[in-house]
């Protein structure tokens, strides 16, 4: 039986996200146009465009799931009282979804550029911040913070280890890392 127009066009969808993954990754988001995407694939820049009108709809569209995600994530952390329990929970959350899409990292960068996915990755990192560190996050706090949550130069130094074996190094990397201890002092001034 072959496949409906829909599961065609399904089968299509798929295999223009999956190219522009692959493609990404390897000639970098801002090198990679509709044009390459249509070539690699075989088809005209038309059938491309026909699913995604931009390359920032591709980005959208490729990241949309890991947002929902770490959203989920986020809810289930704020549904904690302990707070090292809910620290374990986002870290735990957050490392299993970085080396899942391990093969995504390389788009952070052009997607905090991106004029939808920017506010709303910056609204995520806000409202981590404040369910491990409260409304009033030290400076320490917040450079402890930012530190654990761009994990790039990580995963690109430790790309050739087993997902199970970068998980457990980075879940280590990450709690050490938030478990910072804040000066309770006066800054001190140079």
């Amino acid at each position: 039986m072959s496949p409906t127009r829909a599961e065609q066009a399904a089968q299509t969808r798929r295999t223009v996200l999956d190219t522009a993954r692959r493609l990404f990754t390897e000639q970098g988001y801002d090198a990679t146009s509709l044009q390459l995407i249509a070539d690699t694939m075989g088809v005209t820049k038309a059938n491309v465009y026909y699913y995604f009108h931009s390359k920032a709809d591709l980005l959208e569209a490729l990241l949309q799931e890991s947002i929902t995600a770490f959203d989920a994530l986020l809810d289930a952390a704020a549904a904690l009282d302990d707070p090292r329990a809910r620290r374990e929970l986002l870290v735990d959350g957050f490392v299993a979804q970085v080396v899942a899409q391990r093969s995504l990292s390389p788009l952070d960068p052009p997607a905090r550029r991106h004029e939808t996915l920017g506010p709303t990755l910056e609204a995520q990192a806000t409202r981590g911040l404040h369910l491990l560190y409260g409304a009033t996050p030290t400076p320490d706090e917040t450079a402890a913070y930012a530190t654990a949550t761009e994990l790039g130069p990580a995963l690109r130094s430790l790309g050739h280890l087993p997902d199970a074996e970068l998980r457990a190094t980075l879940r280590r990397l990450c709690l050490r890392v938030l478990e910072v201890r804040v000066h309770k002092g006066p800054s001190p001034h140079r």
